[in-house]
């Protein structure tokens, strides 16, 4: 697999009777090759690389500092993780006007996928003491959309901005 197959098949599953399933299984095989993947995705030691998008497709290389969280944010479209190397923490929200409320957390490691849907809030970090890193994979224009984002701290929500985002990460304790 290269990239541009990559591109091809989620594309393909961005086409899809159901979209998110198919997209899931692609995330699979992504995951189960994990080694080949990471020998030629570009992005390395970049906290976000975003490795293609257009209307229907956003693709990132997300990699995640050691003991660090980024704050909730939501995303309007379907997507579907595929950690590659180490472990990503998701935490999800309900929001109730410019608070939010944590329901649920899931650790994904190396090898594992996890789908979310358009309603979802999350934050995503990684608590260990090395580098995680994921390929991202979203059923539209990731940066065509007026997402929101949470300040925990503050107990307040605003417009996403990449900015705000990484101004709002917190370094946590180590597993």
């Amino acid at each position: 697999m290269s990239l541009p197959e990559l591109v091809q098949d989620a594309r393909r599953a961005a086409a899809a009777a159901d979209p998110i399933a198919t997209l899931r299984r692609l995330q699979e095989l992504v995951a189960a090759s994990a080694d080949d993947v990471l020998s030629w995705l570009p992005g390395g030691d970049s906290d976000e690389q975003v490795l293609h998008a257009e209307p229907t497709l956003t693709l990132l290389r997300v990699e995640i500092p050691p003991r660090t969280e980024y704050p909730p944010h939501d995303h309007l479209i379907p997507a579907c993780v595929a950690v590659l190397q180490g472990l990503e923490t998701n935490t999800f929200y309900r929001a109730a006007g410019p608070l939010v409320t944590p329901v649920a957390e899931v650790e994904t490691t190396a090898g594992g996928v996890l789908p979310m849907d358009e309603n979802v809030i999350h934050s995503v970090g990684n608590r260990t003491g090395e580098r995680s890193v994921a390929l991202h994979v979203y059923l539209g224009d990731l940066f065509e959309l007026s997402r929101k984002i949470w300040d925990l701290r503050a107990g307040t929500c605003a417009a996403y901005t990449d900015e705000r985002y990484f101004a709002l990460s917190r370094t946590t304790e180590a597993v």
